[in-house]
């Protein structure tokens, strides 16, 4: 016979058995839950958004519609790769460059002076305050949607003439007025760039950005492979991690109204070329 003692031995046994079964039960469904979670936030999801998107036919351009916004990118370097709109034809990235790569830590805009996104041959009426809604693929980042407000029709500019990006318009120097010059320096500083700027006959106003035009006066935009980082309101500014390859910065100068200047038919123009391992 067996003894009280072992009888009692087995019982509690038992009964840590069916105590454990719900905890590796659990266990199991904790380690599931955070798989899908890795699965679809990372390690390769980035911390970026798209904001203040805007849409605006083209004047000169029936059926073609630019779409400008602002991409926050907090995490490291990243690439525009494609764009999709249902409402559109074909889109495309309109700029020097068919991707277009994102600093880390940077806050580039999609602008009329610089890369934007073309949605071509769109369909049905266009109103005011209509919503379209746009995906931008980006490589890590993946696909991230965002609604752009269409707003009144942008004129095209004379920048593209002038071999500049975009289609903004220009400032022609006028006779007796300050001819700006510009050289760009580039070096490497921690796991981005400084680059530099000397400008002559030029004078960097940040107090008047915005305002009037007064000649020899402005600011600089900031380019990299056409996408517009930032403007320039001082002769020195930083570029964060970059994505492998060659790529072209570049910087303009404007004038307190974002118009680009033009000495002769010679804009203000400097550019340095970068390569990031």
């Amino acid at each position: 016979m067996l003894r009280n003692s072992h009888i009692h031995s087995v019982k509690n046994a038992e009964a840590r058995m069916k105590a454990v079964k719900p905890i590796v039960a659990l266990t199991l469904l904790v380690a599931l839950a955070l798989g899908a979670y890795f699965l679809l936030t990372g390690p390769d999801r980035r911390d970026l958004h798209l904001s203040n998107a805007t849409a605006a036919p083209i004047e000169d351009a029936p059926g073609d519609i630019a779409v400008f916004l602002k991409i926050e990118n907090h995490d490291g370097p990243d690439r525009l790769i494609a764009a999709h709109a249902p409402a559109a034809g074909s889109t495309l990235i309109d700029g020097p460059a068919s991707t277009l790569a994102i600093p880390g830590g940077s806050a580039p805009t999609l602008a009329p002076d610089g890369a934007f996104i073309r949605l071509k041959s769109v369909s049905g009426s266009l109103s005011d305050g209509q919503i379209i809604p746009i995906t931008l693929e980006f490589e890590h980042a993946g696909n991230q949607s965002v609604q752009a407000r269409l707003s009144a029709p942008t004129e095209t500019g004379e920048a593209h003439d002038f071999g500049l990006f975009g289609i903004g318009g220009i400032c022609r120097v006028g006779e007796g007025e300050p001819a700006p010059r510009i050289t760009l320096t580039t070096r490497p500083d921690g796991d981005g760039w400084v680059v530099e700027v000397l400008a002559q006959d030029f004078e960097f106003t940040p107090d008047m950005a915005d305002g009037l035009h007064v000649p020899g006066t402005g600011h600089g935009h900031l380019y990299l492979n056409g996408l517009k980082l930032q403007r320039l309101y001082a002769p020195t500014a930083r570029i964060g991690p970059l994505p492998p390859g060659q790529h072209d910065v570049r910087v303009t100068l404007n004038t307190n109204d974002h118009r680009a200047y033009v000495v002769g038919d010679t804009p203000v123009t400097a550019n340095a070329i970068i390569t990031s391992d």
